[in-house]
């Protein structure tokens, strides 16, 4: 059984049921006094959305099997641990099984909208396994939605709720922290994409594929990633600088010292490096921005309900 856990990547699979729990409780919760979702629609909901991405990675591992053996030999369980029909048959049972649950959802909430999610975002990172995945930029921007849209499935979940407030501060509020979050997300998500990219250039390359490092060469890829960097720092800055939302001096700090700074840091690396194993390093500080942008929904949240 243990292969068939490991496919799924158990340790993001968490990742996003934190990153999901932090904003319902922090941002939902804390500011919707009858939201959409009781406690077991939301773990539900979190469970649903974990089997979305457990079948894009799933569907991946098949499409991607000849690949993986160059790239990561060690990583790898389909077909040397998992035969490509038995993975296959495993895809199509993990999304049966979460369509039921986002139908159950979608009807207990009388949200049937809701439910449409579920097959587009399994078809969207299905076309990334089989065709976009090949190509340049559109792959990247393909899984950075869905990981934008983890975030934003919770808000589309609690949508009339929202809208439904009274007090119109707190709805624009936690639209605008929504937004925030998940603009920050996708650009985060794309340079640990470009990444991956120059880190799976030679087995990507062997398999006949045509990723921007692969067209435009490794060089340009990191400049590319160095610009989403640059990009993402400006972003945020504008966000503090223009946000109606009233923060105080710890959430400035940290912002610009846990999310800001590494960012910069990153930059210096992409500047100076052609080793492989920086690459690796810049990837886990981007999975340590992602946790600092998530403690900081804690921190705001907190500070918020003070007031």
């Amino acid at each position: 059984m243990i292969p068939f856990i490991h496919i799924l990547r158990p340790k993001n699979l968490i990742i996003v049921g934190i990153t999901q729990w932090i904003l319902y409780h922090f941002i939902i919760l804390a500011f919707v006094a009858t939201p959409a979702l009781d406690f077991v629609l939301f773990f539900l909901l979190v469970i649903d959305t974990m089997l979305i991405a457990a079948g894009g990675y799933v569907i991946n591992d098949i499409i991607d099997a000849k690949t993986d053996q160059v790239n990561k030999p060690l990583k790898t369980y389909i077909p040397s641990k998992i035969s490509l029909k038995t993975a296959t048959y495993y895809y199509y049972t993990l999304l049966a099984i979460g369509f039921f649950i986002a139908l159950y959802i979608a009807y207990s909430i009388n949200n049937l909208l809701l439910v449409t999610i579920y097959p587009s975002s399994c078809f969207l990172l299905y076309l990334y396994s089989a065709k976009y995945k090949n190509s340049i930029i559109i792959g990247n921007v393909l899984v950075s939605l869905f990981v934008a849209m983890v975030s934003g499935i919770i808000l589309f979940a609690e949508r009339n709720a929202v809208l439904a407030l009274n007090d119109l501060p707190s709805m624009w509020l936690i639209l605008e922290l929504f937004f925030a979050y998940m603009v920050f997300s996708f650009l985060v998500n794309m340079i640990r994409e470009i990444i991956k990219d120059i880190e799976d250039l030679e087995g990507d390359k062997s398999a006949g594929l045509t990723t921007y490092p692969i067209k435009y060469g490794a060089d340009s890829a990191k400049k590319l990633a160095v610009i989403f960097c640059v990009i993402s720092i400006f972003v945020l800055v504008l966000w503090l600088l223009t946000t109606n939302i009233p923060m105080d001096l710890r959430v400035y700090v940290f912002l610009l010292l846990l999310v800001a700074s590494p960012l910069v840091v990153i930059i210096q690396i992409l500047t100076k490096t052609t080793i492989k194993r920086d690459f690796s390093k810049i990837s886990a500080i981007l999975k340590y921005i992602m946790l600092a942008g998530l403690v900081s929904i804690i921190l705001l949240s907190s500070i918020l309900k003070s007031l």
